[in-house]
């Protein structure tokens, strides 16, 4: 194996072991969001909530690249709303050094969308955090419009462009530095003298658009400060519609249509059971706990439960190798069983579905998607 190969697949192992404390927080966040909360505290909670699932979304994008060798693009997304809920992620930040940060999206570029969403959040995510960071006095804009720019060679002709402007009233750039700061580890003397950095964020910031077959410039703004212009081909989805970011993370769900359901909990992390398990109970639903497969054989021969929620990956015994023996044990073979994983690209669906799992979720849990699994168990 190639050296580049195994660094990549060590890479792909950590974002993998991250897939858990990152479900584990994500869970105790909804769990938090089933509580009474304040109006201020909702709107801090959505932001963590948000930082999670794009932390989580980053994990996921590592391991499909190792595991296929080359970088497989995401699925696509509305600029519109990633740019939003981007935005918004950063908006504590910015109200703590006293800027403001204001987010504008021509209604012409609504219907636009990005057919690589993963990407798309990076850049918007790396350009924010420069200008928050870098900016003292005044404060930030970024804006989303259509462009009726040049396509870059070997782009698409067919596409239409889209154009994200964000605008710093920080110190701006020396324009003999402009050009070197989309170089790997370096950084302009301004940035030296006023904040901490790798040097790294804008050398991958315009790999990453030169991967969307797009551009990115660098001037200063009018008003002094730095104007960064990222123009990306894009496709206009004419159904498409933005969706305002909800400032609450409660899952709205009632528990009287589960209420009275017993289910078994098997994963070998303790810290995973026990928020599962208090999650099922906003629920209405009682649980028991197994830490290992032959645990849970063992309870499952002794009593009845509505449904197995069963991790794929355990030490002792896999989650297929569990299902397969609970399928074989005398009156349990209709025992619903509900697949828990981080890595839901190592099995299939039809592998899952051969050893007797009726559903499969992925970690982190969403609360909405565990209800509806189980009600599917009710009726």
């Amino acid at each position: 194996m190639a050296d580049h190969d195994e660094e990549a697949i060590k890479l792909a192992l950590l974002a993998h072991d991250l897939r858990t404390p990152l479900a584990a927080m994500r869970l105790t966040a909804d769990l938090i969001g089933n509580g009474p909360l304040n109006e201020t505290q909702s709107q801090q909670l959505a932001i963590l909530t948000r930082s999670i699932d794009a932390l989580t979304d980053m994990t996921g994008e590592l391991v499909k690249e190792a595991r296929s060798g080359s970088e497989e693009p995401s699925a696509a997304g509305s600029a519109a709303d990633i740019l939003t809920e981007v935005t918004g992620l950063f908006q504590l930040a910015a109200e703590a050094k006293g800027l403001f940060l204001e987010t504008s999206v021509d209604d012409g570029a609504l219907a636009f969308q990005i057919h690589n969403a993963a990407s798309f959040r990076r850049i918007v995510t790396t350009l924010l955090d420069n200008a928050i960071k870098y900016t003292s006095a005044g404060g930030v804009s970024v804006r989303l419009e259509p462009c009726g720019c040049e396509a870059v060679d070997g782009a698409p002709a067919d596409l239409d462009w889209v154009k994200v402007v964000v605008t710093d009233s920080g110190p701006g750039i020396d324009p003999e530095e402009a050009a070197r700061l989309f170089r790997p580890f370096v950084r302009g003397r301004q940035g030296r003298a006023t904040g901490k950095g790798s040097g790294l964020g804008l050398w991958g910031t315009d790999l990453l658009v030169r991967q969307l077959q797009g551009r990115i410039t660098l001037d200063r703004a009018e008003e002094g400060g730095s104007r960064f212009v990222v123009e990306l081909p894009a496709n206009a989805d004419t159904g498409a519609v933005i969706h305002k970011t909800a400032s609450g993370t409660g899952n709205g769900l009632g528990q009287s249509a589960l209420q009275g359901l017993h289910v078994l909990v098997v994963d070998d992390n303790e810290t995973n059971c026990r928020l599962l398990a208090a999650l099922l109970e906003s629920f209405g639903v009682t649980a028991d706990v197994a830490s290992s497969g032959s645990q849970a054989i063992a309870l499952v021969e002794k009593a009845d439960y509505d449904a197995v929620l069963l991790d794929l990956h355990m030490p002792d015994m896999s989650g297929v190798d569990t299902a397969q023996r609970l399928g074989s044990l005398p009156r349990r073979r209709s025992l619903p069983l509900i697949a828990v994983t981080a890595a839901l690209e190592s099995a299939g669906d039809a592998s899952l579905r051969a050893a007797g799992f009726q559903e499969t979720l992925t970690k982190p849990l969403s609360p909405t998607a565990l209800y509806d699994a189980l009600s599917k168990v009710r009726d």
